[in-house]
């Protein structure tokens, strides 16, 4: 597959690693490809199984983490994880990072369900070595392929109850319900879904590489891949489902526009709400000083947001709960946008996180993460303009045309 490919999850029947593995080799990745680069981890007593088994009505690949008999999985702490990861100086950088961020949501979630800590959690399921293969192995996965951007429908939860190492809980279990904040949900109360159908792992995946969630965007449908589970779910097939396309040089794609104009609203409360309505799932949010009704200054929020009935929802609720407005105005919108990634740079001062917008695999602009260049400029007794005039020089000067890395979730 060509660099820039955009992925759409399609996880009708949910969403695991080992699934999202054996879907990644399922649209192309070569195993032994994969097990090559992941042997940078430098994790002992394991291998990758590509099993036999097809789904007769989907086709499919199973890929599953097999470990050698008498070696007992492993509890870590993410101080742990993050050991292993940063040892594997074989891996590109935007993979260690962005697994990095994806054991750091999972740490935060079972940190906020257990009252404590994200240092101080201890992972049992998802510190071991098989959920460790998984997540990396998912990110690199990506990044081998060439995908540059990531969309994900609805997730299928499951229903009833599942036994963990924390006793007998519902489904989702509650650091999944917690992942998956934000996220287009939906329940199938069916008997063939009883049971646990998103994991923790597949929650932390979807919800870190995920770029927007709704429906499939426009595109160029390229290949569509499998990745069998291990549940037996009757008539529905056990399986999660990946579009690989183009979306052309430029892409376009319908946004959901949210307005609302404030004459009376305290102006210290405007930065906790851009911040919310970021946190809830917005594109965009900007805000706008306009005159109101009898020649009143006022300011005009708009929001922009997927075309995602549930996720409107929630953002007009939180408009209303946190301004002084009486209604919003919704309409929806064409936008045209570039190719997003984000990649790492090294400058003089140490290094950056820039945000590059791609034209047909081509960098045209890089934006540098100003906190990061904010805080080396602290250290070093420069200017922070400095820092980030150094950043963007290095962006143009390192940039590689083409080079696909992993989708890393920002569409602001």
């Amino acid at each position: 597959m060509s660099a820039g490919q955009h992925l759409h999850i399609d996880p009708f029947s949910g969403v695991s690693g080992d699934m999202f593995l054996g879907a990644l080799v399922d649209g192309g990745l070569p195993l032994e490809q994969l097990v090559e680069a992941l042997n940078a981890l430098a994790l002992p007593h394991w291998r990758l199984e590509q099993g036999p088994q097809r789904d007769h009505r989907v086709g499919g690949t199973r890929v599953r983490v097999i470990l050698e008999p008498g070696h007992d999985q492993r509890a870590r702490h993410l101080a742990d994880i993050r050991t292993i990861i940063e040892r594997a100086t074989a891996l590109p950088t935007a993979v260690a990072t962005k697994s990095l961020a994806i054991f750091e949501l999972l740490a935060a979630a079972e940190a906020e369900v257990h009252g404590t800590d994200i240092e101080a959690v201890h992972f049992h399921e998802v510190g071991a070595t098989d959920a460790i293969v998984d997540i990396v192995g998912t990110v690199l996965g990506l990044h081998l392929l060439g995908v540059s951007s990531i969309s994900c429908g609805p997730l299928t939860l499951g229903s009833g109850f599942v036994d963990c190492q924390h006793g007998r809980l519902p489904v989702p279990v509650p650091a999944t319900a917690l992942l998956v904040r934000g996220c287009p949900i939906q329940y199938d109360p069916g008997e063939e879904a009883s049971g646990e159908l998103v994991t923790p792992t597949g929650a932390a995946l979807v919800r870190g590489l995920t770029t927007r969630f709704g429906a499939a965007p426009q595109m160029r449908l390229e290949r569509v891949a499998y990745g069998l589970g291990s549940r037996d779910r009757g008539a529905v097939p056990n399986a999660l489902r990946l579009l690989f396309g183009h979306r052309g040089a430029v892409e376009s794609e319908v946004v959901e526009v949210l307005t609302t104009t404030l004459d009376d609203l305290d102006p210290r409360l405007y930065g906790p709400l851009v911040d919310d309505l970021f946190a809830a799932g917005a594109l965009d949010v900007n805000l706008r000083p306009v005159y109101g009704k009898k020649g009143r200054p006022a300011t005009e929020v708009v929001v922009l947001a997927p075309c995602d009935a549930a996720l409107v929802g929630q953002l007009s609720e939180l408009l209303f709960k946190e301004t002084t407005t009486f209604g919003l105005r919704l309409r929806r919108e064409r936008r045209a946008v570039l190719e997003r990634r984000w990649r790492e740079v090294q400058t003089r001062y140490g290094p950056v996180q820039v945000k590059d917008g791609l034209l047909a695999g081509r960098v045209l602009t890089s934006q540098p993460e100003f906190e990061t260049c904010a805080s080396l400029a602290q250290e070093q007794g420069v200017s922070v303009r400095e820092v980030l005039d150094a950043a963007v020089a290095a962006a143009f000067r390192q940039a590689a045309p083409g080079a696909g890395e992993a989708a890393t979730g920002d569409e602001s």
